[in-house]
């Protein structure tokens, strides 16, 4: 038998490396959860910079779209960590040089390469999506759903109001 003070040692030694684990665990679910909401953020701040040759509107379909196909995609289990800085920093540079067509369909690429989410929703709904815009590029505020990407587009621009307040 051990003696009682080396047993007491060892269950000490165990839980602080269990107390460890949990925290450093506990810490990279934080940062992924931080980063996946950052590039959320980014995705919607797209919609405030109307690419030359599309509409407001027009516009505010393929963004509100590709909101859903991050939320549909990024489950935070399912996803490494390397894509998700790769398509923050994707994100990054859109922001930066602008965005266009181009760049949603490279998101749309990029997520549905992530895992079995994004193709799956890329493959039901991109083709919805690009009904929507062509309808709403012959209708225009006629559509039957504009009001929802009217509000998508007022909710960012609300966001982006209070979030420079405070800085």
């Amino acid at each position: 038998m051990f003696p009682k003070s080396l047993i007491a040692r060892a269950i000490c030694l165990i839980a602080i490396v269990i107390v460890v684990l949990a925290s450093g665990l506990f810490t990279y679910q934080v940062s992924r959860g931080k980063l996946n909401n950052s590039i959320l953020a980014k995705v919607d701040r797209l919609v405030l910079q109307i690419p030359t040759g599309n509409s407001e509107l027009e516009w505010s379909v393929y963004v509100y779209w590709t909101h859903n196909l991050h939320c549909e995609t990024m489950s935070l289990n399912s996803v490494s960590h390397s894509s998700m800085r790769e398509l923050n920093q994707f994100l990054d540079d859109a922001i930066e040089r602008g965005p266009d067509r181009e760049t949603i369909r490279e998101l749309w690429d990029r997520y549905s390469m992530i895992n079995d989410s994004g193709y799956r929703y890329r493959t039901k709904y991109e083709p919805v999506r690009d009904t929507i815009i062509d309808t709403i590029a012959q209708e225009g505020s006629d559509y039957v759903d504009v009001r929802c990407y009217q509000n998508f587009v007022q909710s960012v621009r609300t966001w982006q109001t209070k979030r420079n307040s405070r800085q």
